[in-house]
């Protein structure tokens, strides 16, 4: 029972939200685990992307697309309304930070769970998290500038969150019995995931709940940058008669951020403040699995 739970990515989810609201006063005691945490979690999601045997040459031309609409469309869409609704400085690092970091691991699972096409999303995670050790500097550099981003630290804090658990998952996939215990890698994943997302959002509990002025707005741009542009995406998909399979990957590809590292780079590099994009983002993405099932079976039906 206690597994099956734990294995329950939407509950898991759910409850660190709704923990974190009730109770959040071991957010601060919990926030200087959060960096193993996240290490943790992404150890253990990136054994889904397998680098050998990929043959990417075959699926470019997708993969490209992938890139493009995780990098240029849904960034672009970030970028666009923070510069336009956000005016506190905390706030903007923030959303700039989650426009800068890769697309988030989830989308390789749910790709599988809505029938999607999972080689693809296998393909372009691997050739996205590759090129994001070059792809969020450059980003973070340009947009926030090097007076406010220490380079070198900026690093540093890329070696540990994206270089660091790839590293480590090849280790682990080569482990003899690794094919027995992937059936219980969703554990520590969701455990890590639990970890993060309560202490975020634990951490900016008051802020949510008192600055309704500033809440309505980054809720403004965590809509459009998860519901909107995932329907757009897929209603795009359906006008060029994109199949079923890649129209499922390709939304996850237009909507999912991966906003547990959003919000430690946010965290190590500008603050607590800094995590609330992330942290309200979440709350959106907690309830998106659901919907793009719904908006998946209409697809089906029709």
């Amino acid at each position: 029972m206690v597994k099956k739970v734990l294995k329950n990515t939407n509950f898991m989810f759910f409850f660190a939200t709704v923990l974190a609201f009730i109770y959040p006063n071991m957010a601060i005691y919990l926030e200087k685990y959060m960096v193993i945490a996240l290490i943790f979690l992404m150890t253990f999601s990136l054994t889904e992307v397998r680098l050998r045997g990929l043959d990417i040459r075959a699926d470019l031309g997708s993969i490209a697309v992938a890139l493009m609409l995780n990098y240029v469309f849904l960034s672009g869409i970030i970028m666009v309304l923070t510069i336009l609704l956000i005016r506190d400085v905390s706030l903007f690092r923030g959303f700039i930070v989650m426009a800068a970091i890769p697309p988030a691991i989830a989308t390789v699972p749910l790709s599988t769970l809505l029938k999607g096409d999972t080689r693809l999303a296998l393909m372009a995670n691997a050739s996205i998290y590759i090129l994001s050790i070059l792809l969020v500097p450059v980003i973070l550099l340009i947009s926030i500038g090097t007076s406010t981003v220490e380079p070198l630290q900026m690093m540093v804090v890329l070696m540990e969150l994206i270089v660091l658990p790839l590293i480590i998952s090849r280790a682990i996939i080569r482990i003899p019995y690794y094919e027995i215990l992937k059936r219980d890698q969703s554990i520590p994943i969701n455990l890590g995931f639990f970890i993060v997302i309560y202490v975020v959002i634990g951490l900016n509990r008051d802020i949510l709940l008192h600055e309704s002025s500033m809440l309505l707005l980054v809720s403004i741009i965590a809509f459009m940058r998860t519901f909107f542009s995932g329907t757009l995406v897929h209603k795009i998909c359906g006008i060029f008669n994109v199949t079923f399979e890649k129209k499922v990957t390709y939304t996850l590809f237009g909507s999912y951020k991966n906003l547990g590292l959003a919000a430690t780079i946010a965290l190590l590099l500008f603050g607590v403040r800094a995590t609330l994009p992330s942290a309200v983002c979440i709350i959106f993405e907690t309830f998106m699995f659901t919907y793009f099932s719904v908006l998946m079976r209409e697809n089906i039906a029709s």
